[in-house]
């Protein structure tokens, strides 16, 4: 070689490259096929490697494969009443938990109702037994000795009906005449109180519901006076034998007091049945002078208002 070509190999690249590759080639001629075997690079080794765009593009068996599946009109149909009934069952199922919730809140409502409705007839029935007792204790005394207040509870009108059942229906005054005592040292026993839960017309006799009826059975025992018998047997004042005989006598029987009240616990009404007419055939007005001379003397009136 040369100094000028052995300057220019040293100073080009190419030069160089190019004597490398003529060399390689030489080499490759002269060498025996095993040792070009051996000695040349394995190129295959970056191709051995799964490339994943190869992975990607791999097919499954027919056996594997999902194949698509179109259902008829007729499932298709089936398909949509069947979703169709299941959204009615659960409305309706929503439905009925509701409507159970409101029975439940309306069964509890009632009974709150109902208790309410039991404790205040309880109050109310101890207060009109109350203003009964106070009614009694006015009697007691012969004369209505209640305060303004009390007395602001009843009713005006003071005035007492008796009425005997078996005394043919007829009907007699007694007891009071607009606050007046009409026998003297009245005295009675309360037999019994209470309050009629089945009172006949209630709601008529008292004008307003709510109201009720307290029943008073007791034994008045009285003196017999002249303003009894003018209450009672007006007729007899010009028999003054029979005046004179009947006064101070004293009287007992069996009465029924019926009180009314409204839902204001005002008395509006009092009725007070009594069989008067068996307690003065006890009587003793002389010989001669039995029950039925009387009555057919004095003309025992139907009503004395």
């Amino acid at each position: 070689m040369s100094k000028f070509s052995c300057a220019a190999f040293l100073l080009y690249p190419a030069v160089r490259q190019l004597a490398a590759e003529k060399m390689e080639i030489s080499r490759l001629l002269c060498s025996s096929p095993e040792s070009q075997s051996e000695d040349a690079p394995s190129l295959s080794e970056p191709d051995q490697t799964p490339h994943p765009q190869a992975a990607a593009l791999s097919f499954l068996p027919d056996n594997q494969r999902k194949r698509p599946y179109r259902t008829s009109a007729t499932q298709q149909k089936r398909r949509h009443e069947h979703e169709v009934y299941e959204s009615r069952v659960f409305n309706l199922t929503l439905d009925i938990n509701e409507l159970r919730q409101q029975i439940q809140q309306l069964l509890e409502l009632r009974d709150v109702h109902l208790s309410r409705l039991l404790l205040n007839g309880q109050r109310f029935e101890g207060d009109v037994l109350k203003l009964a007792w106070k009614l009694l204790d006015s009697l007691r005394g012969g004369v209505f000795g209640l305060s303004p207040s009390a007395r602001s509870m009843f009713s005006s009108r003071t005035h007492v009906t008796q009425q005997d059942p078996a005394a043919t229906g007829e009907i007699h005054q007694f007891v009071m005449q607009r606050g007046r005592p009409t026998f003297g040292s009245t005295t009675f026993t309360v037999k019994s109180i209470r309050v009629l839960e089945d009172a006949n017309d209630p709601k008529r006799v008292s004008g307003t519901t709510g109201g009720c009826v307290v029943e008073v059975l007791a034994s008045p025992t009285g003196r017999i006076t002249r303003g009894t018998i003018v209450a009672l047997l007006p007729q007899i004042l010009s028999n003054e034998t029979l005046v004179a005989r009947i006064i101070g006598q004293r009287i007992t029987f069996s009465s029924r007091l019926l009180l009314y009240f409204n839902s204001e616990r005002r008395l509006v009404q009092q009725v007070a049945q009594a069989d008067i007419m068996a307690a003065f055939k006890t009587l003793d007005i002389g010989e001669g002078n039995d029950f039925a001379a009387l009555s057919a003397a004095t003309g025992w009136p139907k009503s004395i208002t």
